[in-house]
């Protein structure tokens, strides 16, 4: 019977929806039914999906992921219910455990104080197209997480938030991470405001992850890499495996692309321009650089920070980059997996032209 009631519901409320007065539920119609009944549940999620306008996003899957995220097979929610999300209490519900999800921001979430979400595995979180800011909405990782997408999500937060702490998007846990065509706006800054907060860490044992085509901009302190203390701590050693590539770093005073430790880095294609320091590097980081194009800030001779105790080789960057004290980087990224490089003046009008979110569909464009 339940199963009869259903089919009827749906044929009523598809196709006579429209002789139903602008006030009523519909779901009510049905209450003499089992409110457990899985075919009532089914009514109502129809019911609510029809009071709520959903936004187009990129539905594209893992085509141009590339890097460590790629040799880890990093899947997200790929094939999973898509479920789209309009608030920050409904963002937190959709991006917790462990099913397979993708979770659409289709609206952007705003929060007037630091608000700090921890989310599961087996996710893409995809920010729609024009609807896609998280605001004061910090990404955590948990003991449970890995095997996510982020995807053309813009973090933005209030300046008078930046403590040392203070990083939205923080992955300090699981293996197999895609950040893809996101943009952090970052704020107004100088160099005696106090702040220390970063736009992105990833660390600990966070393990095999792609940042690709994404945009971070005017912030004092930028990205953080490995184990955030330089303690000789060797349990961290070979964390994270990272992939940094066909991004764009616009503003920063200090670390673009990175302060890096202890883990393997692939630094490729990327555009870092209007800095003070570029690539710092300790503690056991051994990195491959080829192809970047550092602008304005390399006439002061602020590459590479180097404190003498990692692995640094760069190839093809414009200017070329020379570790002064560390010895040379004795891995190779294309024992991991294989890639294509532009020329560095190429990647700086690619990064230029599409790094970063897009406002629609054909704009959206992987460099593989």
């Amino acid at each position: 019977m339940n199963m009869i009631a259903y089919v009827i519901a749906v044929l009523f409320y598809t196709t006579c929806e429209c002789l139903i007065p602008n006030n009523t539920n519909v779901g009510t119609l049905f209450q003499s039914f089992d409110e457990e009944s899985p075919y009532l549940n089914k009514v109502n999620n129809i019911v609510e999906r029809k009071g709520r306008a959903t936004l187009s996003y990129p539905n594209t899957g893992v085509n141009g992921m590339m890097g460590f995220a790629k040799a880890a097979r990093v899947t997200g929610g790929t094939a999973g219910p898509v479920v789209f999300v309009s608030t920050v209490d409904e963002f937190r519900k959709a991006v917790a455990g462990s099913d397979k999800k993708i979770v659409v921001i289709n609206r952007n979430l705003i929060a007037n104080t630091l608000t700090k979400v921890s989310f599961g595995a087996n996710k893409s979180i995809i920010g729609s197209y024009g609807n896609n800011i998280l605001h004061n909405v910090h990404l955590r990782a948990s003991q449970t997480s890995g095997n996510v997408i982020f995807q053309n999500i813009v973090f933005r937060h209030d300046e008078k938030i930046k403590d040392n702490d203070d990083i939205q998007l923080y992955l300090n846990y699981g293996t197999g991470y895609w950040v893809d065509h996101c943009y952090w706006p970052g704020h107004n800054w100088n160099g005696a405001d106090g702040s220390t907060d970063k736009l992105i860490y990833v660390g600990d044992k966070a393990n095999y992850v792609t940042i690709s085509h994404c945009h971070f901009k005017s912030h004092k302190y930028g990205c953080i890499f490995g184990h955030p203390a330089d303690d000789e701590n060797m349990q961290y050693l070979g964390y994270p495996r990272i992939t940094i590539c066909h991004n764009r770093f616009e503003n920063m005073e200090v670390r673009a692309p990175g302060l890096m430790r202890y883990g393997y880095y692939h630094v490729y294609n990327n555009y870092i321009n209007n800095f003070h320091l570029s690539f710092t590097f300790l503690s056991h980081a051994n990195i491959v650089s080829e192809s970047n194009f550092l602008g304005a800030g390399s006439e002061n001779r602020g590459h590479l920070d180097d404190k003498g105790n990692a692995k640094f080789t760069d190839r093809d960057s414009v200017p070329k980059l020379t570790a002064r004290l560390s010895s040379p980087a004795d891995w190779t990224p294309s024992s991991n997996y294989n890639y294509k490089r532009m020329t560095a003046a190429e990647a700086k009008i690619w990064n230029i032209a599409h790094s970063g979110v897009a406002a629609s569909a054909n704009q959206l464009h992987f460099a593989e």
